[in-house]
């Protein structure tokens, strides 16, 4: 080739040209490689020697620190040059790829090739991929590729961390899905291929066994490949646990709450109609749970209630549901049912299980528990309509003792809904101030003077007349409406003696009956006493009526305070029905009982019974020897009124001397009778 056309090519190239001969001087050195290697125009233009070149670049730095690699690079040794390629960086940041090769005379060529831009890309790629790599890492990712033909999938290097496996068949991933979700698998992939993208979330067998969640996101990129993530999802799904238990559960004890409740009777009871079987529903109230709360606090409370919870769940099957609808309510679901009596027998299971006691402390506590049974198809098929009967059932137990199971009945909802209607118009007549006072009087058995009245409820209905405790009387176990009737009867009475007091009359201690749901009220004895000083009646004129269930259960102690604050502030305590119900006589002597009211069951076969003659005797005598008033109740005959007079009792009152009279005939009847003497 002409020289002249030789020198233009050298001198037009991108690359670098070093030739050395094989004597080690400089044959050749274009002008890319001076600019490249920066070497000064007057070294090369003396045909200076390889190591000459070599020794200069050294003595300006160019190589930084000399390693030996770099020596053996940069060495010449005649015939002998090695032939190696390498890489390095100039001090101005150029980076330089040389290759030499060896000549066949001896000599070597050196090319030098200007890699700065490429090995910049390949930095940032680098970067870019360990940075990708980082990321899968720390939201513990995976990256694939899927070949649709041949079904092999090429995974990100951590797939073998996360996932227990690295490049190979999809099926290597299909087999570590949970059997319930490779549906959803195969339903992703064929959702993916015909609209372009989706996503799954399904239960994958990670590399240590256990079952965590993976979500699945792919595109479809071309006819024949997906390229999708893999990701860890198990702390999101934790999370939405942990949120959906709170929102579903009972925190005290871990059941199901009155939410989840009613959506498992729901789908209990449509799983029951389409398959044919039956639903058992359950409600359960622990009796006398308040007296637990009471007397050992709520904490022992709480105790009792987790044990239940506990010892309900033994009872129960996988389908089955145990819920804690509040306070001391609970439910079963008894799911899947062949027939009530399955239902009752679980229930009377149930109610034996609970009755057994626990220990506490060292110390045996036990309650028992009253059920109400429903169930489908037998009762109700809608949840709320099933609901009521269980509930009606439930109240039936209660009013028949407690501690038992009662299956729903269509009569008992004819009953409470009677009782609703009831309560509705007991109400309304509060508010028209329906009710009033009617008062029969209590006469001495020894001079057959008025000595007191006691004043009884009557509802002055607007269409049925004048009803009495008969009709209305259930209402009083409803608290609020009771402690609002009792209300408005103390205020007629102290109004209607304040009146007879003003006309000069001497009635006596007016009596008032005081409801199981009053006497639970702690503030009930200074109501009591403020509406008897606005109305300015003095407390020697009022009296109050308690029966024995006042002094039992969890109302004894509110029971006590109430009635020794109104003893203290000289209002009488009078026992009705004494001998009918459950007090001892130590609950005479506890206390502050001014006034025993003999039962008219005893006074009623006075006469023909001697038994119920003893009786009236042994009461009248007590009463004697404990300082107290004697007053014998449903008398109708001067026989017995004789016969009591006989035993010793101070006062009577029934039919015999008067029918309870209105309000208004109270005065004339205190002034013919006192006339009469």
């Amino acid at each position: 080739m002409d020289s002249a056309l030789l020198n233009a090519v050298l001198e037009h190239v991108d690359q670098g040209i070093l030739m050395v001969d094989a004597n080690g001087y400089v044959a050749v050195c274009n002008q890319r490689a001076m600019d490249l290697l920066g070497l000064p125009r007057e070294l090369m233009r003396s045909n200076p020697s390889f190591e000459a070149v070599k020794r200069w670049q050294m003595e300006q730095g160019e190589f930084g620190t000399v390693t030996e690699e770099l020596l053996r690079a940069i060495k010449y040794e005649g015939i002998n040059v090695e032939i190696l390629d390498y890489e390095r960086q100039r001090p101005d940041g150029t980076v330089l790829e040389a290759r030499t090769n060896r000549l066949p005379n001896g000599g070597m060529v050196r090319t030098f090739t200007d890699i700065t831009v490429r090995k910049a890309a390949e930095n940032a790629i680098r970067v870019s991929e360990e940075r990708l790599r980082l990321a899968l890492q720390a939201s513990r990712m995976a990256a694939w590729e899927l070949d649709l033909e041949t079904l092999w999938v090429d995974r990100s290097e951590n797939s073998m961390a996360l996932l227990g496996i690295g490049s190979g068949p999809a099926s290597d991933f299909i087999d570590r899905v949970h059997p319930d979700d490779r549906q959803m698998v195969q339903a992703f992939w064929k959702t993916v291929i015909s609209e372009g993208s989706g996503a799954v979330e399904v239960r994958y067998r990670s590399p240590n066994g256990s079952h965590t969640w993976f979500a699945v996101r792919a595109e479809r990129k071309d006819r024949n490949r997906l390229i999708g993530l893999t990701f860890d999802i198990a702390d999101r799904k934790a999370a939405e646990e942990a949120i959906w238990r709170t929102a579903n559960h009972d925190p005290l004890t871990g059941l199901a709450n009155r939410a989840l409740f009613q959506a498992r009777l729901d789908e209990a009871l449509k799983s029951a109609a389409a398959a044919g079987t039956g639903v058992g529903l359950l409600l359960l109230d622990l009796d006398d749970f308040k007296d637990v709360n009471d007397t050992l606090g709520h904490a022992v409370g709480d105790l009792l209630l987790r044990e239940t919870a506990f010892r309900l769940r033994s009872f129960i099957g996988p389908s089955d549901t145990v819920a804690r609808l509040g306070g001391d309510e609970f439910a079963v679901i008894l799911a899947d049912i062949p027939a009530g009596g399955a239902a009752m027998a679980m229930a009377t299971e149930i109610a034996e299980g609970l009755r057994a006691p626990f220990q506490h402390e060292g110390r045996a506590l036990s309650t028992t528990v009253s059920i109400g049974l429903a169930t489908f198809p037998e009762h109700h098929r809608d949840p709320e309509e099933l609901m009521k009967d269980a509930d009606i059932a439930l109240y039936r137990a209660k009013e028949q003792g407690r501690s038992q199971a009662v299956v729903y009945t269509s009569a008992a909802r004819k009953t409470m809904e009677h009782r609703v209607t009831l309560a509705h118009d007991v109400r309304e007549g509060l508010a028209a101030r329906q009710f009033v006072p009617h008062y029969q009087p209590k006469v001495s058995l020894v001079t057959g003077r008025i000595v007191g009245f006691e004043a009884l409820a009557r509802w002055q209905h607007p269409t049925k007349g004048l009803l009495t405790p008969d009709y209305f009387g259930s209402m009083f176990a409803e608290p609020a409406i009771s402690m609002a009737l009792g209300e408005q009867m103390i205020r007629q009475v102290a109004a209607d003696v304040r009146s007879w007091l003003d006309q000069g009359l001497e009635c006596g201690r007016v009596a008032v009956n005081l409801s199981s749901a009053e006497i639970s009220d702690p503030r009930l004895a200074d109501r009591i006493i403020r509406i008897l000083d606005d109305a300015r009646v003095p407390a020697a004129h009022f009296e109050v009526e308690v029966t024995e269930t006042a002094f039992l259960g969890r109302r004894t102690a509110t029971a006590s305070l109430i009635l020794n604050m109104l003893h203290q502030a000289g209002i009488s305590i009078a026992l009705d029905d004494f001998g009918t119900g459950f007090a001892s006589l130590l609950h005479l002597k506890q206390f502050p009982v001014d006034h025993n009211k003999i039962d008219q069951s005893f006074v009623r076969n006075l006469i023909s019974d001697d038994s119920d003659a003893a009786i009236v005797a042994a009461i009248v005598s007590l009463g004697h020897a404990m300082g107290m008033h004697t007053t014998a109740e449903g008398v109708e005959s001067s026989q017995q009124a004789a016969r009591l007079r006989e035993a010793g009792c101070d006062s009577a009152q029934g039919y015999f001397y008067a029918k309870p009279l209105q309000g208004e005939a109270v005065p004339t009847t205190i002034r013919s009778w006192s006339s009469a003497g």
